[in-house]
């Protein structure tokens, strides 16, 4: 019985340890691009120091090969994620330049707000300058105030930067003008509500 691609990227995974070879064999037999730039992405964050940025331009390129932008653009947070756990900052930073203003080309608000959301959660554990760029086109897309989402990813985003960056999640809520989503971020920060960003592996 042949795998799903969900099934052939956990294969991928549950090999890496055991049969690291193998693992990059299953991994780029997926024929789902986003499955296998999570599962190359995957691979790249722990291979060996001499060959693994090859498996992260090759889990980029799975991403590229996608015409949907919300699917590219959110796919992308998982090589970007191992760039930076490898402690490779500038091709990060250089993916993150790139794909936060391709979020411009995802037509559903919801959608883009999501999909940068993604952006902020691989980059955020980082230093601020990794992950700014991404944060304010977030606050950018949480208006108009089209879909719940919005104003959901846009709590999580300001609850995820408010403990140690306080003045930045107050200017962030300045720039808002749905009282609905002031509301809700009102509260969280004066109960103290905080999240840490989602890992990626």
């Amino acid at each position: 019985m042949s795998l799903t691609p969900t099934g052939q990227r956990s294969l991928s995974e549950q090999l890496l340890m055991s049969d690291a070879e193998r693992a990059l064999v299953v991994a780029r037999g997926i024929e789902d691009p986003w499955f296998r730039c999570q599962a190359l992405s995957t691979a790249g964050r722990v291979w060996r120091e001499d060959a693994y940025e090859g498996l992260l331009k090759e889990a980029v390129k799975a991403a590229d090969s996608q015409e949907n932008a919300y699917q590219r653009v959110t796919v992308s947070a998982w090589p970007i994620r191992a760039y930076l756990e490898r402690g490779n900052v500038k091709p990060a930073k250089r993916l993150l330049e790139k794909y936060t203003p391709d979020a411009r080309n995802i037509e559903n608000m919801g959608g883009r707000s999501e999909a940068l959301l993604m952006l902020l959660q691989a980059a955020r554990p980082f230093a601020p300058d990794l992950w700014q760029l991404v944060f304010w086109a977030l606050v950018q897309a949480t208006e108009p105030s089209l879909a719940w989402r919005q104003r959901r990813n846009i709590r999580i985003a300001i609850k995820m930067v408010a403990e140690d960056h306080a003045q930045l999640a107050h200017e962030a809520l300045a720039r808002l003008t749905d009282e609905k989503t002031i509301a809700g971020i009102n509260r969280d920060l004066h109960a103290g509500h905080y999240v840490e960003p989602r890992s990626f592996f």
